[in-house]
């Protein structure tokens, strides 16, 4: 039995990483099209770095998930800490108000938000991209951070008080040192999860605002090339680098 779920596990890597494998093996594809290999080609890497638009995407998209995983990461460590740490009344249903974006469907969170923006006279643009992607990231960053937060062993306030410590000296030399790697986490979380969006993003994007993930979508009319293959690669090192960043620092930490 031990041995099967141990080849179902590798089997489940693999197929979770073959769509990976192939994204960075089609950018080195010398054929315009994606689904004939030719060759062996960095011609759509030059290529991807002379695309204004698609980098124009690249950058709104950055901007876009920055400013929305800030916004959310705030918002999400100070709703969490004062549900973990006070006693609020109607702390159930305010919770679950919280968690209501991860379960309503976002072709329906979508719809609801271009009205709203449509009756208070906001046009869709960089502004009604952020607040949309605020409202599917909320949940995520809250989750992450309360999780962290409930977990906090509240004697060590009690003993820095004893110590002579006040409330911002204990929250700033305690409590947030503790709390740094999953703001950091729900940050990365939320980042992801706004960059990769379509449906809000369909809903909430104006002139000028095109997201990657939509400017791809709509590329499916045409055809992928390889140059959004060159993309993904790109995008893929990045992320492997920031997770080895990430991973080395802690481990600095803990032998620390």
């Amino acid at each position: 039995m031990d041995r099967f779920v141990a080849w179902f596990c590798r089997i489940a890597f693999v197929f979770l990483y073959i769509p990976i494998v192939a994204v960075v093996v089609y950018s080195f594809n010398a054929s315009e099209v994606s689904y004939r290999y030719t060759g062996v080609t960095t011609h759509w890497y030059a290529e991807l770095f002379h695309d204004d638009r698609l980098l124009e995407t690249l950058r709104t998209s950055a901007v876009v998930g920055v400013l929305a995983s800030l916004v959310a990461t705030a918002i999400g460590f100070l709703t969490a800490f004062a549900l973990a740490r006070y006693r609020v009344k109607g702390r159930a249903f305010f919770l679950g108000a919280i968690m209501i974006p991860l379960i309503v469907p976002e072709i329906v969170l979508g719809v609801s938000l271009l009205e709203i923006f449509s009756r208070a006279g906001i046009p869709n643009g960089l502004l009604t991209l952020v607040l949309g992607h605020v409202v599917i990231t909320l949940p995520l960053a809250t989750l992450v951070q309360m999780g962290a937060m409930t977990s906090l062993d509240p004697s060590l306030s009690e003993a820095a008080t004893d110590l002579g410590a006040n409330g911002w000296v204990i929250f700033r030399r305690v409590l947030f040192p503790l709390l740094r790697p999953s703001v950091l986490a729900a940050f990365l979380l939320s980042f992801t999860t706004s960059f990769s969006n379509i449906v809000i993003s369909t809903f909430t994007s104006g002139v000028g605002t095109t997201t990657l993930p939509l400017r791809i979508y709509s590329s499916l009319r045409t055809g992928l090339t390889p140059e959004l293959n060159a993309l993904g690669t790109l995008l893929v090192l990045f992320t492997l680098a920031v997770i080895v960043l990430v991973g080395v620092r802690q481990m600095r930490r803990i032998l620390a």
